[in-house]
């Protein structure tokens, strides 16, 4: 199988952290060698070295998450036209002041130039900045729908597992998502409530703001 999904530092790191990196991905129908990341992302991450894990980590456990989930993906590696439009991209999101950094613009090049990939964010910021984005690259429009935020997978697995595994995967860090570790205590106490607030959450944040970028997920 071929890489199908492309995931960013704060999906992977995030999930990691919570203990569910494998089962996210499994949430959404992909299996271990159909994810993956550029090269220089997992280094920053720390695939390399576990003094660097640790500056996301609090705990040896959270540390070795990180690294079975940076082992686990592929190394994605940018051809020389990939290159050159992610730093188009990047040029354009500094030039007009959006919030895009240069492992996103990396992950969206190669994915606009990659059929069917999709993008897994954790970055909220960088989904909304996409809108506006569009009218100045046009080329990016090919990746509405196609986008799929940390929000969604939490709302995967609630719907795949059941509520329970949000509020287990926030008491395994707390630290790690401060959205997700809301909506598992504010609606945990009735699990069967998880997986609409994620959706209601995701509908009002993100799809009022920027309608059609993310994948329909139920």
């Amino acid at each position: 199988m071929t890489v199908s999904l492309l995931v960013d530092n704060d999906v992977v790191i995030k999930l990691a952290r919570m203990d569910c990196f494998p089962s996210g991905m499994t949430a959404l129908g992909r299996s271990a060698n159909q994810i993956g990341s550029i090269f220089h992302m997992l280094r920053y991450m720390g695939i390399a070295s576990e003094q660097r894990r640790f500056k996301f980590c609090s705990s040896q456990a959270e540390a070795d998450r990180l690294q079975a989930a940076l082992a686990s993906i592929v190394h994605v590696e940018l051809t020389i036209e990939e290159a050159k439009a992610a730093a188009e991209i990047m040029a354009t999101a500094l030039e007009n002041g959006h919030d895009l950094d240069e492992g996103e613009t990396a992950l969206m090049a190669v994915a606009i130039a990659r059929e069917k990939m999709e993008i897994a964010t954790g970055d909220k910021r960088a989904l909304l900045s996409l809108a506006p984005m569009e009218r100045l690259e046009p080329r990016l429009s090919v990746l509405r729908g196609r986008l799929i935020c940390l929000e969604q997978i939490f709302f995967r697995l609630a719907s795949v597992h059941g509520g329970r595994v949000v509020t287990n995967a926030v008491r395994t860090c707390t630290s790690a998502d401060d959205t997700i570790n809301f909506i598992a205590r504010e609606f945990g106490r009735d699990q069967t409530h998880v997986g609409p607030a994620l959706e209601h959450l995701v509908r009002e944040q993100i799809d009022r703001e920027a309608p059609g970028w993310l994948k329909p997920i139920r």
